[in-house]
């Protein structure tokens, strides 16, 4: 059974990108619609939340309980993912004082996590989102900053367990492939010898 990692979509147009980025580590893994979600069995390692169109705050906004992920198996939240686990762990999301579209520089405050090995102080990342992630629970570490976002990046202490407010499978962020390596190889422990 080859290990892979289950990608969650909530409609992002670049959900596919994230899964092409995996796939260029080597390592199997699967798009699931958020409605649709499959058995989780042992050879899935990890769980990316994407993306999506939605705000978190909406009524009818996609949602799945991401607290019964957590703590289970490594999760990534990118963007709407990661505003998903923020809201529901008891976090606050705002609308942005103006839509943040376009490129920003990432400023890493933590390099001593797995997930942020081998990155740069500063880096260039994608932003597109119109929702801020203002306030996080205690346990939720802020790792990164952008000069708008404050919560660009979390780890959530004790959980193999992070949040990107960013994309990191476009190619405008300059070290995504970097942060996905860190998740999928790092994190999750992949071997990478899938082909």
């Amino acid at each position: 059974m080859h290990q892979s990692i289950l990608i969650i979509d909530f409609g992002s147009q670049v959900t596919q990108l994230i899964a092409r980025r995996v796939r260029e580590l080597n390592v199997y893994c699967e798009i699931h619609p958020y409605n649709q979600l499959p058995e989780i069995n042992d050879s899935v390692k990890g769980i990316i939340l994407s993306g999506g169109p939605a705000s978190v705050r909406d009524d009818n906004a996609p949602i799945i309980d991401t607290l019964s992920l957590r703590g289970k198996l490594p999760v990534l939240g990118v963007c709407y993912g990661a505003q998903l686990m923020a809201i529901q762990a008891g976090g606050k999301v705002q609308p942005s004082r103006t839509r943040e579209y376009g490129r920003a520089m990432l400023s890493v405050k933590s390099r001593t996590d797995l997930f942020m090995n081998h990155l740069a102080e500063e880096s260039q990342v994608w932003m597109s989102h119109s929702d801020s992630i203002t306030d996080v629970p205690d346990s939720f570490k802020v790792i990164a900053s952008t000069a708008d976002v404050r919560v660009a990046a979390y780890h959530v202490e004790g959980e193999n367990t992070y949040g990107l407010q960013f994309h990191p499978e476009v190619v405008h962020s300059v070290e995504g492939r970097q942060f996905l390596h860190n998740f999928v190889v790092g994190v999750c422990g992949c071997r990478g010898d899938w082909a």
